[in-house]
């Protein structure tokens, strides 16, 4: 099972995730599936908030 994030609208302030997960059966593959994307919603999407452009980088 696979799915792609997509954050962010400008050149320089987004971010692409791509979630895989396998597992024997699709209630395993699902199963694996939820916890990677916790995993990336509590831990990895702050760490990518974190990484923003400063004003000057940005344009701003």
């Amino acid at each position: 099972m696979e799915a792609r994030l997509d954050r962010g609208t400008g050149t320089r302030d987004q971010d692409r995730v791509t979630i895989k997960s396998k597992g024997e059966t699709a209630a395993e593959t699902i199963a694996e599936f939820y916890e990677l994307l916790e995993e990336h919603e509590q831990e990895i999407s702050d760490r990518l908030r974190d990484i923003q452009p400063g004003e000057d980088e940005a344009g701003e």
